[in-house]
């Protein structure tokens, strides 16, 4: 195969992954640009450090960290956050993320994990 195949084969499964909106209920990048579109930013604090995570699931790739008592910006348009897998961390047991941005990262925190200023 030759490059230029090469390089629209590449091309044409990253515009898939970046199509879709929703997988088994797991929010994906899409995801993310339609809740920071339909809510406003609040300060969230982390009670424990927390991985800053691709989508709402725990075994997704790791963007950041936010340590414990340090603040990002998130987004929470339903109050409830984004139903994702569920977890047991930071002393609860629950399955909602929220949409966070810290140090230049974005991505999904379990909401048990962080303290909410509306």
């Amino acid at each position: 195969m030759n490059i230029r195949k090469l390089a629209a084969a590449a091309i044409t499964a990253a515009t898939l992954v970046g199509a879709t909106a929703l997988t088994g209920g797991v929010a994906t990048a899409d995801a993310r640009v339609a809740a920071a579109s339909s809510c406003s930013y609040n300060t969230l604090t982390a009670l424990e450090s927390v991985k800053i995570r691709t989508t709402t699931k725990l075994n997704a790739t790791a963007v950041g960290l936010l340590p414990k008592g340090k603040s990002g910006r998130g987004c929470d348009s339903t109050g409830t956050g984004q139903s994702g897998q569920s977890y047991n961390l930071c002393g609860k047991k629950d399955n909602s993320w929220v949409l966070l941005s810290y140090g230049g990262h974005e991505g999904w925190v379990p909401t048990t994990c962080i303290k909410q200023w509306r």
